[in-house]
Parts: C-alpha cells; sequence; structure tokens
C-alpha cells in the first residue's frame, strides 16, 4: 500500500553556487541563465513517487551571502536532510561547506543527519578547479572529522545531470531510515567515517589531463630558457677568465 511521506530539505552552499538553478531543473522549469540573488531564504514544494511511495519535498533554498547568515537560522529547523552545494570552479566554496555543516547542526537542533554533497558547474569543463578525486578526498576527511556519511554527486543545473538522481538518492536514504523497502541506486558509494572509499575514475572530459599536459609542456619551456641562460653565463664567464689570463701573464 502506497504511503505519503513529507521530508523538510535544505539547500546549502555560498551564493553563486547554483542552489535556485538545481532547485528549479528539479522541478522541471529548465535552466535560467540570469543569476537572482537570494534573500534570507526561498520555499518551493514538490511531489515525487519512488518505488510506490509519495514524497513531497519542502525544499528550502537558504541564501549564502554571510550578510542573511542571522536571517537564515530560523529555516534550518525541523530539516531531515541538506543539500551541499558547491561550485566545481571554486575550491573555497568547497572548503566553506565545514561551516554551513556546523550551522546546519547547531540551528537545526540536530534533525539533520542526511547529506549528501553536490559539486555543480560541472558542465563547466575548462574552467574547472576541483577534480572528481579532490573532492572526494575532502569529503572523506570531514567524514572522519565529523562523523558523518557523505555522498558525492557531480552535477550540471544547466544539463540536468545528475539532478533528478541527486533528489532520488535523498529521498529513498531518508525513506530507508523510516524502513521503508526502497531500491536504492546502484554504483552510489558511501563516504564513511574512516573508510577510504575506492579512487574515482577521472572523466576523459573533464579537462585534467589536458591542464597536466599543459603544465608539463610550460615547465618544459621554462627549463629551456633556463638551460640557454646557463649556455650564456658560461660563455661569459670563458671569455671573462681569459683576460683574467692574458692579464696575468702580461703582469709577469
Amino acid at each position: 500500500m502506497s504511503k505519503e511521506y513529507l521530508f523538510k530539505i535544505l539547500l546549502l552552499g555560498d551564493g553563486a553556487v547554483g542552489k535556485t538553478s538545481i532547485r528549479e531543473q528539479f522541478m522541471g522549469k529548465g535552466f535560467s541563465g540570469s543569476y537572482a540573488k537570494t534573500v534570507g531564504a526561498d520555499f518551493a514544494s514538490h511531489k515525487v513517487s519512488y518505488d510506490g511511495n509519495t514524497i513531497t519535498f519542502q525544499i528550502f533554498d537558504l541564501a549564502g551571502q554571510e550578510v542573511y547568515k542571522i536571517a537564515r537560522k530560523a529555516f534550518y529547523k525541523g530539516g531531515k536532510a541538506a543539500f551541499l552545494i558547491f561550485d566545481l570552479q571554486d575550491p573555497n566554496t568547497m572548503h566553506n561547506l565545514k561551516t554551513w555543516i556546523s550551522d546546519a547542526n547547531e540551528f537545526s537542533g540536530g534533525s539533520i543527519g542526511t547529506y549528501i554533497a553536490l559539486g555543480n558547474k560541472a558542465d563547466l569543463v575548462e574552467t574547472r578547479q576541483v577534480s572528481n578525486e579532490n573532492a572526494t578526498e575532502f569529503f572523506q576527511r570531514l567524514a572522519s572529522e565529523l562523523g558523518i556519511i557523505f555522498v558525492f554527486l557531480e552535477t550540471s543545473a544547466l544539463t540536468g545531470l545528475n539532478v533528478p538522481e541527486a533528489f532520488e538518492l535523498m529521498g529513498k536514504r531518508l525513506l530507508k531510515k523510516l524502513n521503508v523497502d526502497v531500491d536504492m541506486p546502484s554504483g552510489i558509494e558511501l563516504i564513511k567515517p574512516g573508510a577510504k572509499p575506492a579512487s574515482p575514475a577521472v572523466s576523459a572530459d573533464s579537462g585534467d589531463m589536458d591542464a597536466l599536459m599543459a603544465q608539463i609542456g610550460d615547465i618544459s619551456e621554462k627549463l629551456s630558457g633556463f638551460d640557454e641562460r646557463l649556455d650564456a653565463m658560461e660563455t661569459r664567464f670563458n671569455k671573462l677568465a681569459q683576460i683574467v689570463r692574458g692579464l696575468v701573464e702580461k703582469a709577469q
């Protein structure tokens, strides 16, 4: 028999990482290229069905700017789970998630116990600054430090990459906590405290290899120029040595 469930979830992360765009993409509203800053918090409700279970997500999109920190405190209350969203182009937005988790624990009274981390803007390959491996290692350290189980996914609010999958995984993890029998998505690795996850595969289009080759080329070019300068210095030294020997011979 189908049952209905209501879960309040929060979208946490710095300003301009794509929280609102991810929510809009999940709700079928597509992607807007313009950026509108969330003031305080924004709320939306969306109903889905997984394995015959109907879930209503109450999605609270919290403003990321520091100026709204006090205003958003009240919205943590009653939260059951949170998406930790950062920008793959900006490592600082990933490192700042530790503060967001701390705030979530404090202001929710400990009710938020399920976290899924989303590295957004995965479509911007050429400007990417955070690799899949680096992000996984970061959340492994956080898991060990905070005693929290994470799931990390790369998303794109533009293309919809992993957006519906992220919400499905969130819904089913919350159902599992209520002992509801659901089929969990395959291929999802939990990042647990004290357990080092398998090294993630590097995407062929991640740009990591191109960036590495470019760095190697830069280093080679610099070394080549260094060799040329050494040769020039050696030539000048030899000429100077010849002059000194000539002066010594004349003095004798």
